[in-house]
């Protein structure tokens, strides 16, 4: 039995948390993108094109903040679902999965940067 009338202001929080931590997640994979290296086509090897072969570590710095800021809106997100989310209609799904990738970019960019 749901006895709220209305959403109150620390569900609607939450809902724009989860949206934000989908938004992130977004950036994060953009990032691990662009700094992984480029991989050889027929194209390129027609044409004899210079490629790069490492890790861009200026992106792999860039992924370490993003995922890192990631984390902590997840883990904040996590705490306040679990103190004002006690419904089920209330999204945490998100804040999870969320979380764990952003764990698992954290841990594959610390290994490239050795």
């Amino acid at each position: 039995m749901d006895r709220r009338k209305q959403s109150d202001f620390w569900a609607k929080i939450l809902f724009y948390l989860n949206i934000f931590a989908w938004g992130l997640l977004l950036i994060i994979f953009f990032i691990f993108h662009r700094a992984q290296p480029e991989f050889e086509t027929v194209f390129d090897r027609f044409y004899r094109l210079q490629l790069r072969t490492e890790w861009d570590i200026q992106y792999l710095h860039y992924l370490i903040y993003s995922v890192s800021f990631s984390i902590v809106v997840s883990i904040f997100g996590l705490l306040l679902s679990n103190y004002r989310g006690r419904r089920e209609t209330d999204q945490k799904k998100a804040l999870i999965i969320t979380g764990v990738v952003s764990l698992i970019m954290l841990i594959v960019s610390m290994i490239m940067l050795k």
